[in-house]
């Protein structure tokens, strides 16, 4: 071999080790950019890993799709690579993908697929993707049968792992009695539990269940707490303080 042979065989070696090198570390540079704001820049390091199929490129270039971030917004194209991430395995992108085909972004809407993802994703242990499920169960759609039974399992698989909307929607069924015996008890239960995370909702329903002997010992001072803390809240600001002037009035009903 000639020496001008052996130049560029390393010539080609060492360009052979840069590119390898740059696929093997583009997810990284994409996630460095993303940080910095350069969206643009995120985009070029995640398309290029993950057209050589890394997941979580996918999953996050997706992402950038889907928002618009870096360049053109795409519903089509975040599908595209949802789906791509989520066929191997991603449970962030099962669960972002089930909301399109919840809502028929970008693709045919199907409720049924958006339930099946997000059950594969409640399986992984994503326990925001069991809320969503029960959700989903807890109203129906045209396309998806209500069935209470199925929403109170998918609530309490989140609730007891701490989800503190999980926890509060669980107590709502229990203290509405729809659908399901009314069990003012274990609504109280829940209701506190979700209470306890500063959850407003939950506050103000536990509240005034201790403020007018709902399924409680009546006890003003533990419901007054309550609904003081609700009523610094923004969304249940004005039924809070609504419920403390009719306690303060002295009406044992509201």
């Amino acid at each position: 071999m000639t020496r001008r042979n052996v130049r560029v065989a390393l010539l080609l070696t060492v360009a052979f080790a840069l590119i390898v090198a740059t696929l093997l570390n583009a997810y990284r540079f994409g996630g460095l950019a993303r940080a910095t704001g350069d969206y643009e820049l995120a985009r070029f390091w995640y398309r290029l890993a993950a057209v050589v199929g890394n997941p979580n490129a996918q999953n996050n270039l997706a992402g950038l799709y889907a928002e618009g971030l870096g360049g053109e917004q795409s519903d089509a194209l975040a599908v595209k690579w949802f789906q791509m991430a989520a066929d191997q395995g991603i449970s962030q992108a099962k669960f972002n993908l089930s909301n399109f085909y919840e809502s028929g972004k970008g693709v045919s809407r199907d409720t049924k697929k958006a339930a099946a993802l997000l059950e594969s994703a409640a399986d992984a242990g994503d326990i925001e993707a069991a809320f969503n499920l029960g959700n989903l169960y807890a109203t129906g759609r045209d396309d998806f049968p209500k069935n209470v039974v199925q929403s109170m399992a998918w609530y309490k698989r989140a609730a007891v792992r701490g989800f503190a909307s999980a926890q509060y929607n669980l107590g709502c069924l229990y203290s509405q009695g729809r659908d399901t015996p009314k069990d003012l008890s274990l609504a109280g239960e829940w209701f506190t539990k979700a209470a306890q995370q500063g959850h407003a909702k939950a506050q103000l329903d536990l509240g005034t269940m201790y403020a007018f002997g709902l399924g409680y010992e009546r006890n003003i001072a533990e419901g007054l707490r309550l609904l003081n803390k609700a009523a610094t809240d923004p969304s249940t600001a004005a039924t809070a303080r609504e419920r403390i002037k009719v306690l303060s009035s002295g009406a044992i009903v509201i």
